[in-house]
This record gives structure tokens, sequence and C-alpha cells, in this order.
């Protein structure tokens, strides 16, 4: 069998293979094929880790009343424990258990809800009149400050709402008043969690105001992994009302914020092991909830990533656009002929830019390599090896990152902070290559060469920002098999390319 059949043969199975598991997925499984008939749904995990010590494992976790009234809430992934909800006063808690674990665990429980049908942190009607719970005598002239700040504020307030407001914007004010000052240095050196909170829950009691913590998730699936945000849930007269203190004035926004955990309560408990930890993990789904389910269940091994808990999951937003970008390296270099240095450092540079605007990020990358360039020049007259020079690179380029930063941040362009985000040994190599090319066939050819990485680098970019390409990498990852077999029928190509079409275009009178 020759060597072009054995393509072709590979390349046909790569498409029959990728092109119906994903219609197999569309058609029988439910999954939206085109990103226009996708729900808009968030899920928000949360992940309980800690290290078992080797006796039986009980584990508490207090959960949204909004997962069990509406029934979107499950426990997912925690294999080998035992998993029941417990009901109390309208409150709603996980409990997991196992007897003689050891080593590092993980516990996971998922929500989900429609994108705008509000985060859980509306009103809600108390039973009878809370009381205010017993505020803690703090020592000498403290306790003395801390009555004088709620009585002066409870005078000239007319409601709960303003008086929260009062407290927090005083108690964030770092210029605020002397007595400010010292009850907050009290809470900061004893209270090691939300000192802020802790202060804000015993001046509203003083004042006659109940309140107490709470626990929400920040609504954004760009911050990966995060721990849970302490929020002030307070009685005012007729409900409970849930607010932000690092923002007072504003209301609780169920677009941007989910309240996970209410009432005061602990928001979790581990027995049994110890280092626990609990972290919070959200995406923008897009498929439905029934078509997941039937996905995670389907005998065929078609699941792939989705299967995987979110907090795993989330890692995979970008490596699945890698293949992508590569595929826009093939393109454009053996198919037009644009020059670049190396195959992936476009690609690592085009999902740099995805989080940076591609004008900033190509500017920042030009004075970083410029800089890169010129101290590997006086790396060269000191004969150094390959891997010293290469390390000693890594080095400098991790000064000039720093440098950068700094100096944007100073001068106001809060930007310069992200260029960490630009693949540092990457460009390293870049600076060695790029040196050796200015040495062995001049800076025309260096200078080309890099500009042609950039600009493969952009045209990637604008690749991936695709949000139906996105879609399909993620929800539909086998149609990167068709991708496979696009670059494998674009390797045998050996005809001209564009770009020696216009460069030998002289010949065409010969």
């Amino acid at each position: 069998m020759s060597a072009q059949v054995k393509l072709l043969t590979a390349v046909i199975l790569l498409c029959v293979i990728g092109g119906g598991l994903a219609s197999y997925k569309s058609q029988k499984l439910g999954v939206p094929f085109w990103q226009d008939k996708r729900v808009d749904e968030w899920l928000v995990e949360a992940k309980l880790s800690f290290l078992a010590t080797g006796n039986d494992v009980e584990a508490r976790l207090a959960l949204p009343a909004k997962a069990i009234d509406e029934k979107s809430g499950q426990e997912s992934g925690s294999l080998g424990y035992h998993y029941h909800v417990e009901p109390s006063g309208g409150e709603y808690t996980a409990l997991w258990s196992a007897k003689n674990r050891e080593n590092a665990q993980a516990l996971y429980y998922r929500v989900r809800f429609k994108a705008g049908s509000g985060g859980g942190g509306g009103p809600i009607a108390a039973i009878g009149v809370p009381q205010a719970s017993e505020v803690p005598k703090l020592p000498g002239s403290l306790g003395a400050a801390a009555e004088g700040l709620a009585s002066y504020a409870k005078s000239v307030t007319s409601n709960p709402d303003a008086l929260f407001v009062r407290f927090f914007e005083r108690i964030n004010d770092p210029e605020s008043s002397q007595e400010y000052a010292l009850v907050r240095r009290y809470y900061e050196k004893d209270y090691f969690i939300s000192p802020d909170i802790a202060m804000g829950i015993d001046l509203l009691g003083m004042a006659g105001v109940p309140a107490r913590i709470a626990y929400g998730v920040k609504l954004n699936e760009d911050t990966g992994a995060q721990e849970p945000l302490p929020l002030l849930e307070y009685f005012d007269g007729y409900a409970w009302k849930v607010r932000n203190p690092a923002e007072p004035t504003k209301v609780i926004n169920g677009n941007e914020v989910f309240v996970w955990q209410r009432g005061g309560g602990s928001l979790f408990e581990v027995t049994g092991g110890e280092n626990s930890n609990l972290s919070f993990t959200v995406v923008r789904d897009r498929i439905p909830l029934a078509s997941l389910t039937d996905l995670q269940d389907s005998p065929v091994l078609i699941a792939t990533i989705l299967a995987l808990p979110v907090s795993e999951r989330s890692v995979f937003r970008y490596i699945v656009l890698i293949p992508l970008g590569a595929f826009v390296v093939v393109l454009m270099r053996n198919i037009i002929g644009v020059p670049t240095l190396g195959t992936f450092m476009p690609v690592l540079l085009a999902l740099a830019l995805l989080e940076i605007a591609p004008v900033k990020g190509i500017l920042m990358f030009s004075v970083l390599v410029g800089a890169g360039l010129w101290f590997r020049f006086l790396l060269s007259r000191m004969n150094l090896l390959v891997v010293p020079r290469v390390a000693a690179c890594v080095v400098i380029v991790t000064l000039l990152m720093m440098l950068m930063s700094v100096v944007s941040y100073q001068l106001g362009f809060s930007v310069g902070v992200k260029i960490t985000l630009f693949p540092m040994i990457i460009i390293a190599w870049t600076l060695e290559r790029m040196s050796l090319i200015w040495e062995e066939e001049g800076k025309r050819s260096a200078i080309i060469q890099v500009g042609g990485s950039l600009v493969v680098a952009v045209f990637a970019y604008y690749f991936m920002k695709i949000s139906q390409i996105q879609y399909w990498a993620f929800y539909f990852p086998e149609m990167l098999l068709i991708l496979l077999a696009g670059i494998l029928l674009i390797g045998r190509f050996t005809g001209y390319r564009l770009s020696e079409l216009i460069r030998f275009k002289t010949f065409s009178n010969a």
C-alpha cells in the first residue's frame, strides 16, 4: 500500500469518526450543533477538598435553597461516599460519609440555573421578629468607641439599609475617623476571616439591626477556581436582605453574584480530615441539562471533557483552541508561505492575545523582544554555551516582565500586568533563534520571520475568537479529528505557495 493510499485512508477514517460522533451527539443526544440554538445557563460547582487521616469521614456543605426548590442541584463525582441532603428549618445541608478514607479527597456539588433568573439574593421574609445576636464586649476604650459609632450612626440614619451603607462606607474608607480605625485594627488582629464583616455585624447589632454572614460566588468564568465571597445578611424590619460589604450601595445583582449560603450557619465542616478547603468554579453552559445528562450516561465514550467535574473541565477552555491555532499556522506557512519563528510560538502568542487587546499585546511583545534581543547580543560577546545562554535569557525575560509590569502600573496602564500571559520560555527561545538568524542570515531575515510570526498569531487569534468555532471545539471536540485530517492533507502539499507565485512571477515571461 502506497503512502498516498495510507494517507487518504487515514483522512477518510478521521472524517467519518469525527463527523459520525458529532452527528450522534447532535441528533441522538440533543446537543445543539449551532450556537444560536444553545441555552444560556450558569453552572456553579463547589469542590470540597481535604486530606483524610485514615478514619471515618463525614463532610457537610450548606446548599443554596434555590438548588433544592428548583431541583437544579446535584451531587457530582464524589466516588465512594454515601450522600444525602438534610433539611432543617428551610435550610439544606449536603452530607457525605465514608469509612477509613485516607490521602487527598474531593467532594463535588453543582448547581445549574438559567442566566438572568436571579442569584438567590432577594429578600426573604422572616418568621417573627429576629433579635440581634449578643454583641461581644470589647475591652476598654474599644467598647466605648464602638458604642459611640453605633449610637451616632443610628441617630443620623432613618432605616437599616442606610445604616448598613453608612457603616461599610466608613469601614472601607482607609481615611475614616480615628474611632473606626481603632476598632478596625482590633478586628483585623482577632478575626482572620472577613474582619470587616465581623466588625460590621457587631456594629449593626449595637444599633439594633440583626445581621449575620452569608456567602456567594462571582458569576465570572474567567476567574477559574475562586474562594467563597463573604457577604452580609441583615434584617430591615420586614425581611432578610443580602449585600456585598465591599460595594455597600449596590444591591446584589443576580447576573454577577450567586448567593450560595444564607442564614449565618457554617458553610462547611469536615470530620476525619484536615486542611479542608472549599472552592467554586463557574462556567456558562450552552447545552440543555437533559442533553448533558444523556451525554454523561451514554455508553459510547463521547462525553469527553463534559464528563469531568467543572473545576477540571474549565482548564480545557483554552487547551481545545491550541489545535485551531496550529491549523492556522499550517495554512499560513505551507499554503501562503508566511515565514515564522517555529510552529508553537504564534499559537501561544495568539492565546495570550485572547486575554489582551491585540494592539496592546503586540506592542508589549515588541518592546519585550526588542529589549531582550539587545541583552541577548550582550551575552553573545561572552562566548557562553547554548544551555547557560538560554537560561540567562529566561532570567532576563523574567526581569523584563517584572519591570514592564511595575512601570506600566505606575503609569496607570493596568494592561501591563497581563504581560505574564506571554509564554516566558517561548520568548526566551525566540530571542535565541532570532539572534542566531540575525547573525547567520542578516537582520532582514530575522525581522521578516518575527514579523511573520506576529501576522500568523493575529490571524490565529481572530480565527480562535470566532464564537461558533469555540463552541464546536469545546462541545464537539471530536471534530478536531476532521481538523487533523485537513492538516494531514496539507502536509502532502508540495506545490507552489502563494508567496512563491508572487516571488517567481518574473519567470512566467521566460
